[in-house]
């Protein structure tokens, strides 16, 4: 089941654009929203490069994420608003600005909890109508990196 406050705090980041990002977890088999954090929070609404400032941003999402699941041994969703620039044939360089969903399912996670958030994860997709969302499955802290992360959305926005 998925409380209805993560579809109020996604359409806040999605269409608001109030939340920079949003951790889920599962607690007594109800997808709640664990933190919601807004650029405010993180101190990334700065003149900054909007590279740096996307960066910094997603570090801090990253550090926070980590905290939160005990050095990624837990299971958790998550979404990100994703800012990046892409070279664009015909258009130069153009700045792109894409909600990530993340379900992030560790290698060090117990079984009960990876089978718990592999079956909750269609039910949260369809709730927060993530079908246009880039969607990352992640089992550890590399596959999380900016870097990692940066190159799958050049790749497939590049062309577009």
């Amino acid at each position: 089941m998925v409380n209805s406050e993560c579809q109020n705090a996604f359409q806040q980041l999605s269409e608001g654009k109030r939340y920079r990002y949003i951790i889920y977890k599962i607690v007594d088999k109800e997808v709640i929203v664990e933190v919601a954090v807004s650029s405010e929070d993180i101190g990334s609404t700065g003149t900054e490069s909007y590279d740096d400032n996307s960066k910094a941003a997603y570090e801090t999402f990253v550090k926070d994420l980590k905290e939160r699941t005990e050095g990624f041994v837990d299971c958790r969703y998550a979404v990100f608003d994703f800012k990046f620039q892409t070279q664009r044939p015909g258009a130069g360089t153009s700045k792109m600005d894409k909600i990530v969903f993340i379900q992030l399912c560790p290698d060090g996670a117990s079984i009960k909890k990876k089978m718990l958030y592999a079956s909750s994860a269609s039910a949260i997709k369809a709730s927060l109508g993530t079908a246009k969302i880039l969607q990352f499955q992640v089992s550890d802290e590399s596959e999380i990196a900016h870097k990692e992360l940066l190159s799958k959305l050049n790749d497939k926005y590049r062309d577009n």
